[in-house]
């Protein structure tokens, strides 16, 4: 029997089934494998503009904060003008954040700054009455307050704050120089390196509003992502487009790659289905795998962050001392809180709690300078405000770009009664029987900002009792909110009767810490009765 001729004679209609099945098979298997391709496109293209408009949250600190400093330095020296120049210099230096700074004096009858550092700035002083919006914007915020220059001839982006004291007097304000064509290329090798993006200020892709952008043809069209966040009184909105495929070429090819393989056999369909099963399943595993790294690095920096704190108290006789420190959970570097308790002898023993402005290794290396220092300093006899003046030496603005909030507090256990010196730090809480209060330490400039000014001293006795809370303003700082209601709600918990020291702790960092982005200290001191 011929066997090749019977397998030529295969029925007709079976094949047609065969090509008709098999045409349909293939054309479902690569409907559903682009769909599924697009859709995991958008998602990967969705976290990364989540993980740049983090980027710019994170970014806020860094032009905030010097100014913060600038405008307390002017406050706490009634508008000194060389002190400010001298203070503002370093912040308009090639690679510095800004290109002008200025102090201002709020109500002044005219519309010129007391002192301008680097380039005039470009905010029109006619008329004059959109200088004083923009100081009056200062006051009213406790965030940073946005100003708009993008029309200028040369485009900026001003940044006003004012002291969150109750009636600030001055208004510290820089300017932030942008490229003439709006343009800027996302470097090689860069985190965002295969994305093109578009940085708007506002709410809304308003073209007058573009601040930078990596391409010229806006607004960005095809597979995008767009995401709103906060910057100061006002808000950023960053759209993004990939150049590629963010899954990788193989993703992108998949839904070809099924329709070829499926044609051929129906195995070979459910074997490219196999594929893109496996594909999606690296697609999860590589965010997966990046997430625990960027949660690895973020665990190291806070094993490296409290291996530099005290790993034990010590032992008072009469005093009960517990302490908390939590890292702040946003990005991986070092933050600057600190605290330090030293027995001086028996009856004597002094708590500091410090805070280093800025985060990374630079603040990380202050923040240890400073404590050890701090230590050294003690033991060799000298007071609160010796030690803060000493302190001077080792941190400077202007070389480091960092300084630092200090409290110390020299603790008389027998005789009952605390000394406090205060550079730049938020008051600490005392409750006894005579209620619960801030200390109203006399604060002076925080250590590493250019000042004469002695540091002072502040003793006072405590009654029965007796329990003192030392913090760091992670503690109670809310970009939503005034200082002054964060430090009541401090105020509040301490007064709470009945519980134990760490428990009154943990409740103020369970109750009351609820930032996530700063890192927060805290030093709880309890005589026993």
């Amino acid at each position: 029997m011929d066997t090749g001729a019977l397998g030529r004679r295969r029925p007709h209609w079976l094949s047609i089934v065969v090509l008709v099945v098999g045409a349909a098979a293939v054309g479902g298997l690569t409907s559903v494998t682009a769909w599924s391709h697009g859709r995991n496109e958008q998602r990967l293209l969705d976290q990364r503009v989540r993980e740049a408009a983090a980027v710019l949250v994170t970014s806020l600190p860094r032009v905030q904060t010097p100014l913060a400093a600038g405008a307390e330095l002017a406050e706490a020296t009634d508008g000194d003008v060389a002190a400010f120049r001298r203070f503002a210099t370093p912040l308009v230096q090639p690679g510095a954040p800004f290109v002008s700074v200025a102090l201002w004096k709020i109500n002044a009858p005219d519309a010129q700054p007391l002192a301008t550092v680097g380039q005039p700035p470009m905010l029109p002083a006619e008329p004059s009455e959109m200088i004083r919006a923009a100081l009056k914007r200062a006051t009213e915020t406790t965030s940073l307050a946005i100003v708009d220059l993008l029309d200028a001839d040369q485009p900026r982006l001003g940044y006003a704050f004012a002291s969150n004291q109750t009636a600030p007097s001055f208004v510290a304000y820089a300017e932030a120089a942008l490229p003439p064509d709006r343009t800027a290329v996302v470097q090689q090798g860069s985190a965002f390196a295969g994305l093109d993006y578009a940085l708007y200020l506002g709410a809304t892709e308003t073209p007058s509003e573009l601040l930078i952008a990596s391409v010229r043809k806006l607004p960005i069209t095809g597979r995008r992502a767009v995401q709103s966040v906060d910057f100061g009184d006002s808000k950023l909105t960053l759209a993004m487009t990939p150049r590629g495929e963010l899954g990788g070429a193989v993703l992108a090819a998949l839904p070809w790659i099924i329709a070829a393989v499926g044609a051929a056999s129906t195995l070979a369909a459910a074997l490219v289905t196999d594929r893109l099963a496996m594909g999606r399943r690296r697609a999860r595993r590589l965010a997966n795998e990046n997430r625990a790294l960027f949660e690895s690095q973020r665990d190291i920096a806070q094993s490296v962050q409290r291996s530099l704190l005290p790993s034990r108290l010590p032992d008072i006789p009469g005093l009960e001392i517990a302490a908390r420190y939590e890292p702040g959970v946003v990005g991986v570097d070092i933050g600057g809180d600190w605290y330090e308790v030293i027995a001086l002898d028996d009856d004597r023993v002094l708590v500091v709690v410090g805070d280093v402005s800025g985060r990374g290794l630079e603040a990380s290396a202050s923040m240890a300078a400073l404590r050890f220092a701090t230590r050294g300093f003690a033991l060799e006899g000298h007071e609160p405000a010796a030690i803060l003046a000493r302190l001077r030496r080792l941190v400077d603005v202007e070389r480091d770009g960092h300084f630092a909030t200090i409290l110390i507090a020299l603790i008389a256990v027998g005789e009952r009664k605390i000394t406090f010196a205060n550079a730049g730090h938020p008051r600490p809480v005392l409750r006894d029987d005579r209620g619960t209060r801030f200390v109203e330490t006399i604060v002076g400039t925080p250590v590493g900002v250019d000042s004469t000014i002695p540091y002072a001293t502040v003793t006072c006795d405590v009654g029965n009792g007796a329990t003192l809370v030392a913090f760091t303003d992670g503690l109670f700082e809310r970009r939503d909110e005034m200082i002054d209601v964060g430090m009541e709600r401090v105020r509040e918990v301490v007064a709470t009767e009945g519980v134990s020291l760490d428990e009154l702790l943990s409740r103020l960092m369970r109750d009351v810490a609820t930032r996530a982005d700063d890192d927060t200290a805290i030093v709880g001191v309890r005589w026993q009765e």
